[in-house]
């Protein structure tokens, strides 16, 4: 039987989570930045806020997704974004949804030399909500390998989307949506983005990755519950992903309700559950600020 947690405690720990990161915001965001843009070799991930990434592979410093916290917590301080985000080369997107479309940011930074990398899609909040000019967009057919500043990159189709239970005939819930496989230094990153349909037949049979970045999501609804009922989908999926690493990410979605939010506990049924299935699968989690490295 599923025993629920309690729905006030993961309130007020919610409530917690958004008053430290609001105080901490700008000291952190000015640490992960300064870091990501050093002149150091290593090859390195940074979570920018839930499942939002700067990357630095070989020369190159690019985006998944880039995303400024004030965009669902108003209260955060302004951090600077041009500056701050001054090297980026390279950025994708991947969704609409509100914590991955930062408009906001994409407005700050559509002056910049960057080269915008998204589905067909998102042309029109990029183009003509954003302001981004056309000439810096790259639209890639899903499946296309592409190649900028020495990145090899293909999008594929995600699977943001889930049967309705009051309609389970009717059309199904969710966004269109592209995952991102990355290839640069003779490694591979599988980005399958927000995944709300556990069927790996359905992702592009791309063998096996190092690093697979796996967003945490349990079953729409059931985050208080102790055994989320896609538990088991969410990990087999998962291992047929073939990573050597795993990178667990989508915690802290400040501003969902506790029904809907994913935080280090259930990264730990994750891994409790993986340690059976694969006992050997390095698995990791990352929240806002932290960082993995991209090294064999």
């Amino acid at each position: 039987m599923l025993t629920p947690r309690d729905p006030e405690a993961a309130a007020e720990a919610i409530r917690q989570t958004a008053a430290q990161r609001v105080e901490r915001y700008a000291a952190d965001w000015q640490a992960m930045v300064s870091s990501w843009g050093a002149d150091e070799a290593e090859d390195r991930l940074w979570v920018m806020y839930s499942a939002n990434y700067l990357l630095r592979t070989g020369s190159t410093r690019w985006a998944i997704d880039p995303f400024d916290q004030r965009s669902r917590l108003p209260a955060t301080p302004a951090v600077d974004l041009e500056h701050g985000l001054a090297p980026l080369n390279l950025v994708v997107l991947t969704h609409r949804h509100a914590d991955h479309l930062d408009l906001a940011l994409i407005r700050a930074l559509r002056r910049a030399p960057i080269w915008w990398v998204i589905p067909e899609f998102l042309y029109a909040p990029v183009v003509e909500q954003a302001g981004v000019p056309a000439v810096r967009v790259i639209v890639p057919r899903m499946m296309e390998w592409i190649e900028v500043d020495g990145l090899a990159l293909t999008l594929f189709p995600g699977l943001h989307w889930e049967p309705r239970p009051e309609a389970p005939q009717g059309p199904p819930r969710g966004v269109p949506a592209v995952g991102v496989l990355a290839e640069f230094g003779g490694r591979r990153c599988l980005f399958p983005g927000d995944t709300r349909t556990y069927d790996a037949a359905q992702i592009p049979a791309f063998g096996g990755v190092d690093w697979a970045f796996a967003h945490v999501w349990l079953g729409r609804g059931c985050a208080l519950l102790e055994e989320p009922p896609l538990l088991d989908a969410f990990c087999r999926f998962s291992l047929d992903l073939q990573p050597a690493h795993l990178i667990l990410t989508h915690l802290h979605e400040l501003g969902r309700q506790p029904k809907d939010y994913w935080d280090e506990s259930h990264a730990a049924l994750v891994r409790r559950r993986l340690r059976q299935l694969a006992p050997h699968l390095p698995v990791e989690a990352r929240c806002f600020g932290e960082s993995v490295a991209l090294t064999c």
